[in-house]
């Protein structure tokens, strides 16, 4: 089936939201190959590899992945899932049985094992900045001629900075040199040892993973405290290490802060290189938001880019995430993306997460900030000072606690939508050419969070 254009657009901006709602391992393993194929009315079909996947989706995160898409359309928009090469749907008109399902698992001529590699992340595709020159250089090194230098390569920094590009890079280059790869999650590898324990099939595990030339494994963190699985992967990586093979880990910490971690394993993962990937300059953001928006659908003009990059100060993941909101904004209004379309498409997601606030405690802190009681707020002055404190609740109301005009109204002492739509507006046009005012309202919101 062909893809239409819109619903693939739509698609990639909601899988942007989804990125910042679940953890890392869960994105990659049900979200990250899956395709908007069509879009009729509010009705967005989604193509994915297997019906294990469709039926996990279908099961799992329906509610969050209309949820994710309904934002990102600023309508309801129902979802269904196909699997490629099947024409038949799973929705919410089929209830299927999770249970009857096999895993299946992706492979191409040269990978023996793991998650499919996703093509977009190519060394081409990495904009390298001081926080990850490093990390670059040597990964581009072991891809060319993997097990004769810097093994095993550890990558390690923060979520959403980088490391699984460079790991799925890593195994595309090495895939057109004939190379034999297995590129797998930790959690991925755990779950496949202790099914090779319970099948009593250790040996076909063993042999499947000493017969590849490069293993990439992800999130290396999470073996710490299983000793069974390190039991299993001490074994593995010496088969490996000892036959030259390329071993290459991601972590969000260096092996000396993973505690449980035992101590073979610890002194074994730092025989080679240790490349930390650090936070990206303002410069190095612009630049990777800048490659995003070469590939946007609407043009977004670098005042733009340069609002986001500023607002998101450390995770890769955000900063496209956050472009591709504004960028779907602009499409499916077809407006312009400007200031004020992306103050209104992020509000203060740009810059900080409402946490556990509350809204009662979103008016308590803001009549604080004005020298007020939340009482006030409440009544029928409009004075200046009250008038703009009151404005700022509403626009905290509606961007960070999703309340509808009509609620927060209710809230302010039963005043009009209208008067609430305006406020917000207003709120919007002055953060867009006010960085201070914005960063008044990140202060407001941190004071507001319940602990």
């Amino acid at each position: 089936m062909l893809v239409d254009t819109s619903a693939h657009r739509l698609w990639e901006a909601a899988l942007g939201r989804l990125q910042l709602q679940v953890t890392r391992p869960s994105f990659n393993t049900w979200l990250r190959d899956t395709v908007g194929l069509n879009i009729e009315g509010n009705f967005l079909t989604v193509e994915v590899s297997t019906t294990f996947k469709a039926e996990w989706l279908e099961l799992r995160m329906h509610s969050l992945i209309e949820d994710a898409i309904s934002a990102v359309a600023l309508k309801p928009i129902n979802v269904a899932f196909r699997v490629k090469s099947d024409e038949s749907l799973i929705g919410p008109s089929k209830k299927p049985n999770l249970q009857s399902t096999t895993l299946y698992q992706q492979s191409s001529p040269h990978t023996t094992t793991g998650l499919q590699l996703n093509p977009r992340y190519t060394f081409d595709s990495f904009v390298v900045g001081d926080n990850s020159q490093l990390a670059y250089a040597a990964a581009m090194a072991i891809s060319d001629a993997p097990g004769t230098s810097y093994n095993p390569l550890f990558l390690y920094g923060a979520v959403g900075l980088g490391k699984t590009h460079l790991l799925h890079a890593i195994g595309l280059r090495a895939l057109t040199n004939g190379k034999r790869i297995a590129y797998v999650t930790c959690e991925q590898f755990t779950n496949e040892f202790l099914g090779a324990i319970r099948e009593r099939k250790t040996d076909s595990f063993r042999a499947r993973y000493r017969a590849v030339d490069v293993l990439l494994l992800d999130d290396i963190q999470f073996i710490a405290g299983k000793e069974g699985t390190q039991e299993g992967f001490f074994h593995t990586f010496n088969a490996l290490h000892g036959a030259d093979k390329q071993i290459v880990l991601t972590c969000d910490r260096p092996p000396s802060a993973l505690p449980l971690l035992e101590e073979r394993l610890r002194s074994r993962f730092e025989w080679g290189l240790i490349a930390d990937i650090g936070a990206p300059s303002l410069e190095t953001r612009t630049a990777i938001l800048m490659h995003y928006a070469s590939k946007a659908a609407v043009e977004i003009p670098q005042e733009v880019l340069g609002f986001i990059a500023e607002r998101i100060s450390g995770n890769i993941r955000q900063l496209e995430g956050c472009l591709n909101r504004v960028a779907a904004m602009a499409e499916f209004t077809n407006t312009p993306a400007t200031l004020e379309l992306a103050v209104q498409a992020l509000g203060v997601t740009a810059a900080q997460t409402t946490g556990n606030s509350t809204p009662k405690a979103v008016l308590e802190s803001v009549a604080i900030h004005y020298g007020l009681t939340p009482a006030v707020l409440l009544s029928s002055r409009r004075d200046r000072p009250v008038a703009s404190a009151r404005q700022l609740a509403m626009y905290i109301l509606n961007t960070t606690h999703k309340l509808s005009p009509d609620e927060i109204g209710a809230m302010l002492g039963g005043r009009d939508r209208t008067t609430v739509i305006y406020n917000v507006k207003r709120t919007t046009q002055r953060i867009a050419t006010d960085p201070d005012y914005l960063s008044q309202i990140q202060h407001l919101i941190g004071r507001s969070t319940v602990n």
